[in-house]
């Protein structure tokens, strides 16, 4: 296979309303990326992924996009995007934007027509969405068409009175999903996305990829999910996409999807298929998850169980390995920070920084950094639950009302689990609103920003910043992307210690992710092994050592 640009990639995720106010409404902008190209560049990326740009309502942050043609006002003009292009690719690096492809705004004209059956047009794109009559009870009441509910914690159908029909949406009630059946809506689809490859995108984050075929019988379940996801069939759309429009223009496409078999991530990114050429998956994402009936699901934060992490990693770098290409990354704008999560925000907060990137950028595959997390920004300290923003928070506060929660315990679980954690502003400096705008922002940021921001670490040689600029260029230099991984020590749920054999080297990366000592054993030859990278002292590698809290030592031979 010939080479391509995404397997030397170093991606770095913008989520464009927190990055850089340009114009000071409070509001992230393109302009606002183009100012801070440069530090990119110093930075040591070559690829950027910028959130979803297009005309919304905004229920879903943009996600729900009701003009795949236009860009919202928050964010610009339509010129101010080719600059942003211009600009990136001048500096050899490359645009990724992001490829909705399940659902439409319910603003969007296409809707609004389905909606109407007074629009002349209504019959077609009646058809580009998913509907299904009322069902009664005995009492003739109109009930739903079945209990399904939706990947936001209400109920995935919604009734259109002059249709007398529900139509079925997985996420928000304002994002109905598309009818991938419908040969019309796909070529629409296809053209949009043909449209701004021309405007110069080199490639595509495919958003919900998993979700775009449903069972059409609408069996009853609850909630229902095995219904509305990961069904067979939405291999076959993706292959089309890939077949029309991915390969031909040569553009990078990464999927998202959860819980995948071999064969199934073989299909979505193996060298001989025709899907993605990587795909995000999850199994490391929610490693701490319990059994609580107040805040249930990803929201119940328990213990972390490190052997899920490494057994996630090692999977997806076994099943793809000679066959495809994987993906790793920490976190993104749907998850809560990383250094929250898996680290610690505040004692070891520079060390446990430093030990998530060792421990992730020093793998095989092409790495994905989210904005912020190469300064260790933490999740939101909200009081109050007015200071979110998420779609998703209020419906499950909602939700934890319901199940017998507290006020209190809602709260708790929203600052350690909402995706608002990842969406705050970045802190640029110690200025008001951390830098990002001289104006209140459209969210609150986290009031550490006097202590953790960009301009304190740059200044800080042994700041987490720096050592992400190190790891970048190490990156580069070793062609890490390119080794094979072996875990140690792959049953204890403390230790994260493994293997990446290189092609004219070799990297031990031996690290704590527990906030007190820990026993290590490495059980292999480290014959030639020298201290690279540590977050501590400088130390030599040994069969049995102690390693300090969220300790981490690179060795290289």
């Amino acid at each position: 296979m010939k080479r391509k640009w995404w397997q030397d990639a170093i991606i770095y995720q913008i989520y464009i309303r927190s990055f850089n106010d340009s114009n000071n409404d409070g509001i992230g902008d393109f302009n606002g990326i183009i100012e801070k190209l440069d530090y990119l560049e110093d930075l040591g990326i070559n690829a950027v992924w910028v959130s979803p740009h297009y005309e919304s309502p905004m229920d879903d942050n943009g996600y729900d996009i009701s003009d795949f043609f236009k860009v919202s006002e928050d964010y610009g003009t339509l010129e101010d995007v080719k600059e942003f292009i211009k600009q990136a690719h001048s500096r050899n690096i490359k645009v990724i934007f992001d490829l909705v492809l399940n659902h439409t705004s319910d603003e969007h004209e296409w809707f609004r027509k389905a909606c109407d059956p007074n629009d002349k047009d209504h019959v077609k794109y009646h058809d580009y969405y998913i509907w299904q009559p009322p069902k009664f009870d005995y009492e003739g009441k109109r009930q739903m068409p079945t209990n399904w509910r939706s990947w936001f914690g209400g109920p995935v159908w919604e009734y259109n009175e002059p249709t007398d029909e529900y139509y079925l949406h997985i996420f928000s009630k304002k994002m109905p999903d598309l009818n991938w059946r419908n040969e019309d809506m796909k070529k629409e689809l296809k053209d949009m996305a043909k449209w701004w490859i021309d405007l110069g995108v080199d490639g595509f984050r495919v958003d919900a990829s998993n979700h775009l075929e449903k069972d059409w019988t609408f069996p009853e379940g609850h909630p229902g999910y095995e219904y509305f996801s990961s069904l067979p069939k939405h291999h076959d759309y993706l292959e089309e996409m890939g077949v029309d429009v991915f390969l031909p223009n040569d553009v990078m496409a990464m999927g998202e999807a959860g819980g995948a078999t071999k064969e199934e991530a073989i299909k979505y990114c193996g060298f001989e298929h025709n899907e993605f050429d990587m795909l995000i998956h999850f199994g490391h994402c929610w490693a701490d998850t319990t059994d609580n009936h107040l805040t249930p699901g990803k929201w119940a934060k328990g213990d972390l169980r490190v052997t899920d992490i490494k057994n996630s990693f090692d999977r997806w770098h076994q099943m793809l390995q000679g066959v495809g290409w994987n993906l790793i990354y920490w976190h993104n704008h749907d998850h809560p920070r990383v250094i929250s999560h898996y680290g610690s925000d505040k004692e070891y907060h520079t060390q446990s920084g430093k030990m998530l990137a060792y421990t992730l950028y020093l793998m095989p595959g092409t790495p994905i950094c989210y904005q912020g997390e190469e300064i260790g920004m933490t999740n939101v300290d909200y009081d109050n639950l007015e200071d979110f923003r998420d779609v998703e928070v209020f419906t499950e506060y909602n939700n934890f009302k319901q199940f017998g929660a507290s006020h209190e315990v809602s709260m708790q679980a929203l600052r350690d689990r909402s995706r608002d954690n990842a969406r705050n502003p970045y802190q640029w400096n110690n200025n008001e609103h951390g830098g990002f705008s001289t104006t209140t922002p459209w969210m609150n940021s986290n009031k550490n920003y006097k202590d953790i921001n960009l301009e304190q670490q740059m200044n800080d040689s042994d700041s987490i910043l720096n050592t992400y600029k190190t790891l970048f260029k190490l990156r580069k230099v070793l062609n890490i992307s390119d080794g094979k991984m072996t875990f140690l020590e792959k049953d204890s749920n403390d230790s994260y210690i493994f293997l990446n054999k290189l092609e004219d080297t070799e990297l031990l990366v031996v690290a704590n992710f527990r906030d007190y000592d820990i026993d290590v054993t490495i059980d292999i030859d480290f014959t030639g092994f020298k201290p690279l990278l540590h977050n501590y002292e400088k130390r030599n590698v040994s069969n049995r050592m102690s390693l300090k809290p969220f300790e981490a030592i690179v060795y290289k031979k």
